[in-house]
């Protein structure tokens, strides 16, 4: 075959390339997840305290807006529901796109390897379609998953080996180098890495992180161990949508959802079926865009946990979020519930926040729990046939809670 000599990056080097693709799996490291979202509540919120406008020092500026009940509480819970709502509503989509462009780049890579000839056109090519892919990555998974940054680190690496051995002559080695970067998208596009690193039912991403406090065990002697105990987290959207965040050395195995083998519905049905059981809380359907669930796990700590980790097997509680359209709506929503539905006897503060101390009646017996509003949303805590005064270790599975956050 005849190679037709074309200037490379600048040199003069005639490089033709041919072969086909092997397959392979890549060894990816996932990264720290990245910096969360500004989610639709957070806007709410920043509309609800504009910064002040210059005026005239005569004039008097009138507050119209209304105060935020537990402002920074409600921004808390608005970074958690966000990322729950956004597993529920747009995770899908994103994927798809995400193994699309991927898909894109891993055929552009193939068909400079099947060229006849390998020129500074060839890897603008490569870089163009691998471009495209990490900016999909992060326009549709950044702030959820660590992988954009990831993806941009990896495929740099690859692409300024190629330049340098194009730039000798060597032939062999860019095709080489072209082949581990086929692979390498190959395997970020993978079923597996997407089930096991950018799952939406077992999640270790932004919002593992928005759901737990982040702070050490004091109690633990060993001085070079500074990393928090590890959280256990069931999530539930009112869309039908369940999963687990979780970090830690544990993969969980028991399927929460009693699915059957190879069904992708994501019916959370065993946890409702348990929170009805055991939490039916007291809720108010009014000005509501959603609600959701998250279950907290009392789950042992690093070197105690066993192979299996199975989430019955240790103590948990409940939060119920329910997310109103505005501060008004959830103000009312709380005013309806104390008038029909709830009564309140007394205060308690846990965490940094002082919390209403309800009970109310469900399936024939009372339930006692805490409520509180939080800008737009109304949580209700901690629910238990159990008075709140006749409790014992009661907090345990919320210490790891960002609820619990100083």
């Amino acid at each position: 075959m005849e190679l037709t000599r074309r200037a490379l990056l600048g040199t003069a080097t005639a490089l033709g390339l041919t072969g086909c693709l092997g397959s392979g799996d890549s060894n990816v490291a996932y990264p720290e997840s990245g910096t969360p979202t500004r989610t639709p509540t957070d806007a709410a919120l920043a509309d609800a305290d504009p910064e002040p406008s210059a005026v005239d020092e005569e004039e008097t500026v009138q507050q119209t807006e209304p105060s935020v009940p537990n402002r920074r509480l409600a921004a808390e819970v608005g970074r958690v529901y966000g990322e729950i709502e956004w597993f529920a509503t747009d995770y899908d989509d994103a994927i798809h796109a995400y193994r699309r462009t991927l898909g894109n780049a891993m055929a552009t890579v193939e068909r400079v390897r099947d060229a006849a000839e390998f020129d500074a056109n060839s890897l603008g090519l490569v870089r163009r379609a691998t471009d495209r892919a990490v900016a999909t990555a992060e326009a549709e998974l950044g702030g959820h998953f660590g992988i954009p940054g990831q993806m941009r680190e990896e495929i740099d690496r690859h692409v300024a080996t190629i330049r340098r051995f194009a730039d000798r002559g060597d032939l062999d080695r860019v095709d080489e180098e072209l082949e581990r970067l086929h692979d390498y998208l190959g395997g970020i596009r993978s079923d597996l890495f997407v089930r096991r690193v950018l799952s939406d039912r077992q999640i270790d991403a932004a919002l593992y992180r928005h759901l737990h406090d982040e702070t050490v065990d004091d109690t633990d002697d060993d001085d070079d161990d500074d990393e928090a105990t590890p959280g256990l987290f069931e999530v539930h959207h009112s869309t039908g949508y369940s999963g687990y965040a979780y970090a830690g050395p544990r993969y969980v195995e028991r399927d929460p959802f009693d699915d059957a083998p190879g069904d992708d519905d994501n019916a959370g049905r065993e946890l409702l079926a348990r929170q009805r059981l055991q939490f039916e809380p007291p809720s108010e359907a009014t000005g509501r865009t959603g609600f959701a669930y998250v279950v907290s796990y009392a789950v042992p700590d690093e070197d105690e946990q066993p192979s299996n980790l199975a989430p019955l097997d240790y103590p948990y509680t409940s939060l119920f979020v329910q997310h109103y359209d505005g501060v008004a709506a959830a103000t009312d929503a709380v005013e309806t519930l104390l008038e029909t539905a709830v009564s309140q006897e007394g205060w308690y503060s846990f965490g940094r926040d002082r919390w209403r101390q309800v009970y109310y009646r469900a399936d024939g017996d009372v339930t006692y729990a805490y409520l509180i509003q939080a800008g737009p949303f109304v949580l209700v805590a901690a629910p238990s046939e159990v008075a709140w005064e006749e409790r014992v270790d009661w907090t345990a599975p919320l210490d790891r809670l960002w609820l619990w956050r100083p």
